[in-house]
């Protein structure tokens, strides 16, 4: 009995919320979209704000870490091998396989059965 009681509470609430929102949109609708407007505007003064403060940090974290690279590049001098150049491989020539040989051995001795 308990499991069913716990999802009626939260639809009640819900439902309660829906028929609030008609009954003020039905009697005050310049309100709810004012409401609504200042909403939006909140949410997106907020991501602009986290927007700068992300790209700031980011431009500190880029600058830092590039100067942690020329300064390990300083301490550690790294031959640079040359780049070959990619050319178009010629005519492929056709590797003929060796032949297989067979190595005589002793095939007419028969094993002796008592070693395993």
């Amino acid at each position: 009995m308990r499991r069913r009681a716990f999802p009626v509470i939260p639809m009640i609430i819900v439902a309660l919320g829906i028929f609030g929102f008609f009954y003020r949109f039905w009697n005050s609708p310049i309100s709810v979209i004012k409401q609504f407007m200042w909403i939006a505007l909140l949410i997106s003064v907020f991501y602009l704000i986290y927007k700068v403060l992300q790209k700031q940090r980011t431009n500190k974290e880029v600058t830092s870490y590039m100067k942690a690279v020329k300064q390990s590049k300083k301490l550690h001098h790294h031959k640079t091998k040359p780049t070959k150049k990619t050319t178009r491989p010629t005519a492929l020539k056709k590797k003929h396989s060796t032949h297989l040989t067979v190595i005589e051995g002793k095939k007419g001795k028969k094993k002796n059965r008592a070693f395993f």
